[in-house]
Formats: structure tokens, C-alpha cells, sequence
């Protein structure tokens, strides 16, 4: 044979140190043997034109991963000349000398001219004219003929050429580029392919280490990125602490494709949710809303279509199992599950729980604003500490809320504390998530204005 042989691996049918090479390569970095043996062959053409100096032309291998032979050709597309342009000085290209002891054939791989240098093209003010023939990578249908009699115009002519006995340190040295370049690219798109169709979900996690205020997460196949936006404010996160995390997005414009993952994105409370009820994983019980303080309070909307499932206890579980698991991964984060109504007065009485709610009036039905009446010993229960409790009924009903008290008649008694009053609610973004840390949750009473 004059395939030229890299490793002289066994002949009898075993797996050779090639092939055992590849096959590590294709487990630690999840690719596949494909890829791998297309990158090898890749690395080889450019170690080929390096060594013999046929720069410009076509040159593709075919490698054995068993035997660790590789051969060589030089491919060729076959041109009508009618349909080029030719120089007045032509420079001398000769065709390589076929390898006799195998055949010419037709190349059927795509899109060659995509993978190597762009055609050249003569503009004219006048007119487009025709490309340049190009010898060092084209042949008029007439030379490739007398080749390959069966070849026919626009198709690839592959000639089987020898490889050279030795490659030099310097080609050696370009396929080894080759090879750790085209694996990073390869391993940079699949990471890509495989996160970005994930974006959304909740994924078990590793902390690999902590860099100043970020995070890195494994995640397994890849390295995620914890930013510090996206930590909830008071969590510590040491070497090799598991926690799960919501994939927010896949930032591929970077050098490396980076996974950005987050702890304070209202998904990962309704992801958690999915994971403990498989209720919700069953589409039996629906998650409406998820409106959240990191580290502090969230609210959960719930409902079914089925009237005989209790969605709220669903969620709950058996002696509270389900939404105390949700508590710890959050590291205590208080949850209120609230059963979501159609009717818009309903669901905002049930948002304000656990505070007891007298009326609700609507002040200004085309801004989303009501009043709600409370008895005063309910008013800083309906608010919360620093208006936490009103803000994230707020937020989650999609109502202004004014918490005023009632005094036994249609009279109000106070009217000093509105939601307007405490900071609006933050948007749902993941880049706006507040992680400010609330203080505790029921506030004092307030006081009182003074009658005139």
C-alpha cells in the first residue's frame, strides 16, 4: 500500500492505539467519532500542503482510525471554458502525477468551495464578466476526460496522490493547531446546540469555584457562570457545594461559549416546583404566576382544570414536604401559594393573604388601581414589612393596590400607605431581578394621621 501510516496499528481486526485515542477523546469531550476522524483528516490536508507547498489547492484525506493509514487527494472541479476567464500570462500549474496503485474518482462531498478560499471574481462597470480559471484547483471538462471518461461539468475530480514519507516539525506542528482548534470549535458548538435548547430549565449544579463575586457552576458537560446580579443577596457559596440553578441564558459571542445561570430569577421557584409536584410535571396542576424577593418572599399562583385536585395542596404535600423541599434549596426563602382566580376582586383578596380583607373597591379601572379596606389590626399585615407583602400582591394581581383602613363604614380612617409609597415593582427580566434584601416581613403598625 501507499497509504502513508501514522501508526502501525494490529491487522487483526483489535482496536488500535489510534482508534483507542479517538474513542477517549470522543467520551471525555462527548463528540462524536465523525467529528473526530473529520478533524484528524482536516489537520492531515493542512500538514500535506504545508510539507509538499501546494498551497491553494484542494487537498483532502481519508484516514483509517484502525490501521492509522492516511491517503491523500487533490481535488479538482470541472469547469466548461467558456464559462471562465483565462489570463494573458498564464502561470505554469501542472497536474499532481496520479498514485497508480488507486483510482481516480468523483469527490461527493459539498460545498468544497465553502471550506476553502472564496472564488475570485473580475467586476466591470459594463457588465459582470466571467471568474478567472483557476488551474490550481479547477480543470476544463475536456484534460478531466481523458482522466475519467464518466466525469461531467460542475463535478469534483479527485486525484489520489502520495503521501510524503515523513511530515516535517513544522507540518506536524500545523495539524496538531488544526486538531486542538477545530476540537475547541466542535466542543464550543455543541455546548451551544445543547444549552441553548434549555434555556428555562432548572439543572442540578456543582460549585467548581468562587472568583471575586462570581460563580462557577458545573453542570456537568460544561461550565456555567454565576454573576454576581444573579446571586441572591446573602447566599455564600463554597467549593464543591451542590445547589440547582435556572439556565438563563447562552452567550456564545464570547471566546468560549459561556452558560449564564441564575439564583434569583422567578423561574427557578416555578422550576423547583415542577421538580417536587408531579402534579405540575403532569400538567394536572398549572402554575399562573411567579412573583418573587429573592431570598425573602415569593408568591405562587396555582390552579387546575380538574375542580376535584386542591392545587394549593398539591403543592404543599403531606405534612408540607413538597414546598418545604422548594424552602431549602432557596436557603429558607419564604413561599405563599395562592389559588389564582379569573375573577380579577377574588384573586386580589387571595394575593393579600395571609391579611384579611374587609372590601376592594376599584378606583381607576382603565390603570389597574383598587382600594382595599382592612381592619387596622390586618393593616401591617396586609402591607408587610417595608410594603413586601402589598408589592408582590401588586405584582402578581397586576393591580395598584391602596391598603386602607375600614372603621365600620364606607369612611376611611388612614390613607397613608399605598403601594406607590415603597419601590415599584421590579420588571421580570432576568437582568432586572431585585436583589436588594428586603427587611422582615410584617411591619409595625403605622401611625396614624391626626385628625383636624
Amino acid at each position: 500500500m501507499t497509504d502513508q501510516s501514522f501508526y502501525s496499528g494490529s491487522q487483526t481486526g483489535h482496536l488500535s492505539e489510534w482508534g483507542s485515542a479517538i474513542a477517549q477523546i470522543c467520551e471525555e469531550k462527548g463528540i462524536d467519532q465523525e467529528i473526530i476522524i473529520e478533524v484528524i483528516e482536516s489537520a492531515l490536508s493542512a500538514a500535506y500542503k504545508k510539507e509538499t507547498g501546494r498551497k491553494g489547492r484542494i487537498v483532502r484525506a481519508d484516514f483509517n482510525d484502525q490501521s492509522g493509514a492516511g491517503s491523500f487527494f487533490e481535488i479538482y472541479q470541472v469547469v466548461d471554458k467558456k464559462d471562465r476567464e483565462f489570463a494573458e500570462k498564464e502561470e505554469s500549474f501542472e497536474l499532481p502525477k496520479p498514485d497508480k496503485k488507486r483510482k481516480i474518482k468523483i469527490w461527493k462531498e459539498e460545498n468544497l468551495e465553502d471550506k476553502d478560499e472564496p472564488t475570485e471574481v473580475a467586476e466591470s462597470e459594463e457588465e459582470e464578466k466571467k471568474p478567472f480559471f483557476r488551474p490550481e484547483r479547477e480543470i476544463l471538462v475536456e484534460e478531466a476526460k481523458k482522466l475519467l471518461p464518466k466525469i461531467k461539468k460542475g463535478e469534483y475530480l479527485a486525484i489520489p496522490v502520495s503521501a510524503p514519507k515523513d511530515f516535517g516539525r513544522i507540518a506536524a506542528q500545523t495539524a496538531k493547531q488544526v486538531i486542538l482548534q477545530k476540537i475547541k470549535e466542535t466542543e464550543k458548538n455543541i455546548i451551544y446546540s445543547e444549552y441553548s435548547e434549555r434555556v428555562g430549565e432548572v439543572l442540578p449544579g456543582t460549585v467548581q469555584r468562587v472568583e471575586g463575586f462570581q460563580a462557577h457552576i458545573d453542570l456537568g458537560k460544561t461550565i456555567a457562570l454565576l454573576p454576581r446580579k444573579e446571586q441572591v443577596v446573602g447566599e455564600r457559596y463554597e467549593q464543591g457545594q451542590r445547589l440547582k440553578v435556572y439556565i438563563l441564558r447562552v452567550d456564545s459571542e464570547s471566546r468560549n461559549t459561556m452558560v449564564i445561570v441564575s439564583r434569583t430569577h422567578p423561574g427557578l421557584v416555578e422550576g423547583l416546583f415542577k421538580l417536587e409536584v408531579p402534579e405540575i410535571f403532569a400538567g394536572v396542576v398549572n402554575i399562573h404566576k411567579v412573583v418573587r424577593e429573592p431570598g425573602q418572599r415569593a408568591k405562587v399562583a396555582v390552579w387546575s382544570e380538574d375542580p376535584s385536585v386542591d392545587s394549593v395542596g398539591s403543592c404543599i404535600g403531606q405534612r408540607g414536604t413538597r414546598v418545604q423541599a422548594v424552602t431549602d434549596e432557596l436557603r429558607g426563602e419564604r413561599i405563599d401559594l395562592i389559588n389564582y382566580s379569573e375573577d380579577p376582586m377574588i384573586f386580589l383578596e387571595r394575593a393579600l393573604s395571609p391579611a384579611k380583607v374587609r372590601k376592594i373597591e376599584v378606583t381607576d379601572e382603565e390603570n389597574r388601581r383598587v382600594r382595599v379596606l382592612v381592619d387596622k389590626d390586618q393593616q401591617s399585615i396586609a402591607i408587610g414589612r417595608s410594603g413586601q407583602n402589598v408589592r408582590l400582591a401588586s405584582r402578581i394581581t397586576g393591580w395598584e393596590i391602596d391598603i386602607e383602613v375600614w372603621n365600620g363604614s364606607e369612611t376611611v380612617e388612614n390613607t397613608e400607605v399605598k403601594t406607590e409609597e415603597v419601590p415599584k415593582p421590579v420588571a421580570e427580566k432576568p437582568e432586572e431581578v431585585l436583589t436588594e434584601m428586603p427587611s422582615e416581613e410584617i411591619s409595625e403598625e403605622p401611625k396614624a394621621e391626626e385628625k383636624e
